[in-house]
């Protein structure tokens, strides 16, 4: 435990035991905004299924014990800022993570306070004779449905991914990475290994009534209520014909009959084709969120 100020900077050991005391604090403050928190919700459902064993974890507490704020990062990404948190208690965790790791990269986060944040991580870099730079890298929209629109969609059925779709799989979930969220270093082979058997995490093929395979759609991560939807990827030369809109409705679909009470999504706001074929679905904009990138770390 570290003092700042009037906030003491909590920060559990990175061992399961110590994801686990976190994510039992931190999911109850979180879910008070579970829509703009669904990434943050989902990044922890992971970590308790053993995933990102190197994440970083914050939290900013009152002296009744009480959260604040919480800040967290699984490496190589930047910092992921949550919706909720009281900027006092971020600045105090923003000021311990500038000891505890000062090379991050940027931020994620509903607007504004990503920006807000990164403007203070910006001010402390400065500070310390490290100035960055922060340039907006993603605008995002967040999206929450809790009932599948009826429509007349593309023919075919879903079925789930199994190990004799690799060959055809891993290229598509590369290229989302590389379309949908700009990443060149993605291991799709990593990611296919990670969804097969997996509890938590699926993946889904749409399939034609000929039996081609056309597009691509799964299943991230859970909340306290639902779950969140992706990667969704069709191949550009299936694009156009509905098979996208009508995978991402039976996933949907199928959450909800499962027993989730929502599905949530982000899609890129510069690509207006994906946000309507969302809201044809059911899906509503509820909220805002940017990728921050910082220039001149390590300087």
């Amino acid at each position: 435990m570290t003092n700042r100020g009037a906030v003491r900077v909590w920060a559990p050991e990175r061992t399961p035991a110590g994801h686990a005391a976190f994510a039992e604090r931190a999911v109850p403050f979180l879910a008070r905004d579970e829509g703009l928190n669904n990434l943050v919700l989902g990044i922890l459902d992971h970590l308790l299924g053993g995933g990102y064993e190197e994440a970083i974890l914050a939290g900013a507490q009152r002296a009744d014990g009480e959260l604040d704020a919480l800040l967290m990062r699984t490496p190589p990404y930047g910092l992921v800022v949550p919706a909720g948190c009281a900027p006092p208690a971020v600045e105090a965790l923003l000021a311990w993570w500038q000891d505890a790791d000062p090379d991050v990269p940027g931020m994620v986060g509903p607007l504004p306070q990503v920006e807000e944040a990164a403007a203070t991580w910006a001010r402390l870099r400065a500070a310390a004779g490290r100035p960055i730079a922060v340039r907006r890298f993603m605008h995002q929209g967040v999206y929450r449905l809790a009932a599948v629109r009826p429509a007349d969609r593309a023919a075919g059925r879903m079925r789930r991914v199994t190990a004799a779709d690799r060959e055809r799989v891993v290229p598509w979930i590369t290229a989302f990475a590389r379309e949908a969220v700009h990443r060149d270093t993605a291991d799709g082979e990593a990611a296919f290994d990670a969804a097969i058997d997996h509890p938590v995490r699926r993946l889904y093929l749409w399939e034609t009534p000929a039996g081609e395979v056309v597009s691509l759609a799964g299943r991230s991560g859970r909340t306290p209520s639902g779950v969140r939807i992706g990667p969704v990827y069709t191949p550009p030369e299936h694009r156009g014909r509905g098979y996208g809109e009508a995978l991402v409705a039976a996933v949907s679909q199928l959450e909800l009959d499962e027993g989730a009470r929502a599905c949530f999504l982000y899609t890129d706001l510069d690509y207006g084709a994906s946000n309507r074929v969302y809201l044809r679905v059911g899906y509503e904009m509820i909220g805002e969120s940017a990728e921050l990138r910082f220039e001149g770390v390590g300087g």
